[in-house]
């Protein structure tokens, strides 16, 4: 049975945001999102994002009909970030579609409204999302912020020794690539059953190498349109996973160089040494949802990390030892502890998501 969220009007519309979880009704939203985003041409929705779309450990829709029909739609997923010096819980959205004859209605602007109330219930303190449409979001509050590291790799690049490099046996090799995943310092909490789900999305490519009889590295190359020619999620030894980069540019993808996104504050330097670019990325579209809650975390990073600072709540600002940010709106406040193109050079919290958790 549908659960009703909320009534609205938009200019003249009456129209209500539901959550379902009835098969019938998934199936539906299955057929509009592989429908309006095109996904039936390579794969489906469901098989795309298992995370959102399956109970592993499973996500949940909200949109908005028209008589039967889905025309507006968004799926929320609340996770634990898992770092040494810091935990929170965020609130992942994606799958933001509306039907163009709806759109300019104020329908995805109501839904993630609402997803971001539905997140903040659930005690997520920050929503992230990915679109290559800031502006849309930034009214909502959603700013460009988080850092990553992008390299682009050479096909010139040879390497004598390649070792063992194959593509993953899914049987022999999910559970060690999921250990692998766990030994990450910055990450989403993520269970064996939803690892084996994610290693199965169609058309990804993953390649392990082996050392000594053991798993040593695994790097998987597409994921979706955004991620076509990117290895979006990678994990072992650098120097192993530098094998196997190699071997897979050469081999696999002799004709365009792969390009490999991290975490900011990982050594990469050994995979710069083959790379013919590289830069500063931004993680993502970021919003605060709970603005006290987010502050005492960073202020906790911040002592764990020995790190000087005075937080001024008269002034609505933090002092470091030579430079000062103010804190009175929330952007200040996700540019402060998570950094952008702009503002990096303080200390941030390591905040990073690979790509098998992108919605």
């Amino acid at each position: 049975m549908s659960t009703e969220v909320s009534n609205l009007k938009i200019q003249k519309n009456s129209y209500r945001i539901f959550t379902d979880s009835s098969n019938q009704t998934q199936e539906k939203i299955f057929q509009f999102l592989d429908s309006e985003t095109q996904k039936s041409q390579v794969s489906s929705v469901k098989e795309e994002y298992p995370s959102v779309f399956k109970a592993v450990p499973g996500g949940e829709s909200l949109y908005i009909q028209q008589g039967d029909e889905v025309v507006s739609h968004v799926a929320i997923l609340d996770r634990e970030f898992q770092h040494p010096s810091v935990r929170m819980k965020v609130g992942l959205i994606g799958s933001v579609v509306t039907r163009p004859d709806y759109r300019g209605q104020g329908y995805a602007t109501h839904l993630i409204r609402q997803a971001c109330i539905e997140l903040k219930k659930r005690g997520c303190m920050i929503a992230l999302l990915w679109s290559d449409q800031p502006n849309f979001y930034l009214p909502l509050g959603f700013y460009r912020s988080g850092r990553e590291q992008d390299v682009r790799f050479s096909l010139k690049f040879k390497m004598e020794n390649m070792g063992i490099v194959r593509p993953m046996d899914f049987d022999k090799d999910a559970h060690f690539i999921w250990r692998l995943y766990q030994k990450q310092n910055c990450r989403l909490d993520r269970s064996l059953e939803e690892q084996k789900k994610l290693l199965k999305i169609p058309r990804v490519n993953v390649f392990v190498t082996e050392q000594n009889g053991k798993l040593s590295s695994y790097i998987a190359i597409n994921k979706g349109a955004d991620f076509t020619g990117f290895i979006h999620e990678w994990g072992g030894d650098v120097l192993e996973v530098q094998r196997n980069i190699a071997y897979c540019q050469s081999q696999y993808f002799p004709d365009k160089p792969l390009t490999l996104i991290a975490p900011a504050e990982y050594d990469i330097s050994i995979l710069k040494q083959i790379a013919e670019d590289k830069w500063e990325g931004v993680l993502g579209l970021i919003k605060v949802l709970d603005k006290n809650l987010l502050l005492s975390t960073y202020m906790n990073y911040l002592k764990t990390k020995r790190i000087e600072h005075v937080w001024s709540k008269n002034k609505d600002s933090i002092l470091f030892s030579n430079s000062e940010f103010s804190i009175v709106t929330e952007g200040d406040v996700v540019q402060l502890v998570f950094g952008s193109e702009t503002l990096y050079s303080h200390p941030t919290v390591p905040f990073f998501v690979w790509g098998f958790d992108s919605i």
